[in-house]
């Protein structure tokens, strides 16, 4: 695809990167470094000559138009002081016609990874493919793990599917990412953003171990493979800019065509803004990416929680990751635990990596080349935390796109939800409808996302004869499902389907309610669902969610009339 230069609404370097995360967030109140500097929005219709000629147009200069549709523009205070520019923003966010108006700021931010040296190479890259490296304590022999080599049989990503690094830079030369690198990227620390976005000092390596686990390059004799190894990679380099910088790699990753944007890292504390999450130029760049992004279809935005087990998605502790436009990830140990980073009701996935101050073993990845790694060995077997996480997530999204780039972004959310491996029941605490604060809709599964595949549930699960239940079968498949069906299995099931056709769509909910048996006894419910190319020769793909894998199956008690109020 044709890279066309992003608009360049960016301010200074920050001298030092932040530190990693440590000890859990407190709410500080010191004003972060600001610039003279503010973004404005206007509502939809409104003009902004008539502010700029009104009093709030007095002290201001127009320094850039960034967007047209709906208007978006960088002012400058005259004064050239930040406290100006703050109380500027006050005062023209109050406006008529204006969505919000907000300062520059350098919010700190913190890289979410784990440095602890491991294990070397793709043997020992347990999040792809478990063996029980480390010790052994799943409860599941084949958990603990995303099923890359099931998934990658149908798969190993397309070049095609391009997905966007914001981290602090990313070695263009190592020999496991060049082959994957698509362009040299923005590095939006500086203004005007300065083209390349490889690492600039000694502590910029987290980056490049991000973008080892979401696309190294398999299958070439060296070193590691990422989850997505035939997906490419764009980077741009944020650690360090400002809120508007920040907004503007998010507009730059659209731009570019950028399907999935991953980001590892977050704010320190929450900012000022709404509800602490994100700044509100940060907040408005990645809702236009969700919304606006490849065509329409909405590019898909990760974010790792914090590496604090700590409610991100609630005061005082809200986080970056719980704004309802990305997809919020936390972290699973290789034993197919929970804990150990961020939680709460805006979740969505856990993904398998070490979390913070849990003894497991560290994720392996690509490194620095030489000296300027955390070894000399151009490999890192420390990763972790939900750095390690996101990454794996967003590579997981883009091999669903590899099979069907028509996916929309919230199409990409819903079948990585809907296939996620319930793990972890005790830790968890799943409510009645599948969903944990503590792991979202459960591990992701890379292997399942790529298939159809079904569930099935009954209302209730005992009932007297002749008393009516209901029956739910949810379904995804890449494709997009042609028709899903139920019937009963066993003794006293007469084997018939209940089948219900559908309309392509990549997930559904079919219930049929109000069935009936009179005859007690205990009986077994089947689900199946089948996509809507079935009838095509994509072997060994299968076009039917009990082809290769078990049907999902449920129990259903009826009993006596007499022993009805038992139930």
């Amino acid at each position: 695809m044709n890279a066309r230069l992003a608009i360049q609404a960016i301010a200074t370097l920050l001298a030092a990167a932040c530190a990693h995360a440590a000890a859990p967030r407190s709410v500080e109140t010191a004003e972060p470094r600001g610039t003279e500097r503010l973004i404005v929005r206007l509502a939809e219709g409104a003009r902004l000559a008539p502010l700029l000629h009104g009093p709030l147009g007095r002290e201001v200069a127009v320094e850039q138009i960034v967007t047209r549709a709906p208007l978006r523009a960088i002012l400058r205070a005259r004064s050239g002081a930040a406290a100006d520019a703050r109380r500027l923003a006050a005062e023209w966010s109050r406006a008529a016609g204006v969505d919000y108006a907000t300062a520059e700021r350098f919010w700190p931010m913190e890289l979410r990874g784990r440095h602890e040296p491991d294990d070397p190479l793709f043997p020992q890259q347990w999040p792809l493919d478990n063996r029980g490296q480390g010790g052994d304590r799943r409860p599941d022999p084949a958990g603990g793990d995303v099923d890359a080599p099931e998934a990658w049989i149908h798969t190993l990503g397309s070049p095609e599917v391009l997905i966007a690094v914001l981290d602090d830079g990313i070695e263009l030369t190592h020999p496991d990412l060049a082959p994957n690198v698509a362009a040299a990227g923005m590095d939006f620390t500086t203004n005007p953003p300065a083209p390349g976005a490889e690492p600039r000092d000694d502590a910029d390596r987290h980056g490049t171990a991000v973008a080892g686990v979401l696309a190294a390059r398999g299958d070439n004799g060296i070193g590691v493979t990422g989850i997505c190894p035939r997906c490419r990679i764009l980077p741009i380099r944020v650690q360090g800019s400002s809120n508007l910088g920040t907004a503007a790699a998010f507009r730059y990753a659209v731009e570019q065509g950028a399907d999935v944007i991953t980001n590892s890292w977050g704010y320190t504390r929450p900012v000022a803004s709404r509800d602490g999450a994100a700044d509100d130029a940060v907040r408005d760049a990645i809702e236009a990416a969700a919304r606006e992004g490849r065509q329409g279809r909405g590019t898909l935005i990760v974010f790792g929680m914090t590496n604090d087990n700590v409610d991100n998605c609630r005061a005082p502790t809200a986080d970056i990751s719980s704004l309802a436009s990305v997809l919020a990830v936390g972290v699973a140990n290789h034993d197919d635990e929970v804990g150990g980073a961020g939680f709460g009701a805006c979740i969505d996935l856990v993904a398998p990596a070490k979390p913070k101050d849990r003894s497991t073993i560290g994720v392996v990845t690509t490194d620095r080349l030489g000296q300027a790694g955390h070894t000399a060995d151009d490999y890192y077997t420390g990763f972790g935390g939900t750095s390690a996480a996101a990454p794996l997530v967003a590579g997981i999204a883009g091999l669903l796109l590899s099979l069907n780039p028509d996916l929309t972004r919230n199409e990409l959310k819903l079948i990585l939800e809907h296939t996620a491996d319930k793990i972890d029941p005790a830790g968890a605490r799943y409510d009645a409808a599948g969903f944990s604060e503590r792991a979202g809709h459960g591990r992701v599964n890379a292997a399942r996302a790529l298939v159809p595949a079904a569930k099935i549930a009954v209302t209730p699960a005992r009932v007297a004869a002749g008393e009516p239940f209901s029956v739910t079968v949810t379904a995804s498949a890449p494709y997009g499902l042609e028709s899903v069906w139920w019937s009963i299995r066993g003794p006293g099931g007469d084997g018939a389907a209940h089948r219900r056709e559908l309309a392509g769509e990549p997930v559904e909910s079919v219930t049929w309610s109000r069935v009936v048996l009179d005859t007690p006894g205990t009986y077994t419910l089947v689900a199946d669902a089948r996509d809507v190319r079935h009838a095509e020769d994509l072997s060994p793909y299968p076009h039917r969610a009990g082809e290769r894998a078990p049907e999902p199956t449920v129990q259903l008690t009826v009993v006596e009339r007499s022993d009805a109020v038992s139930r």
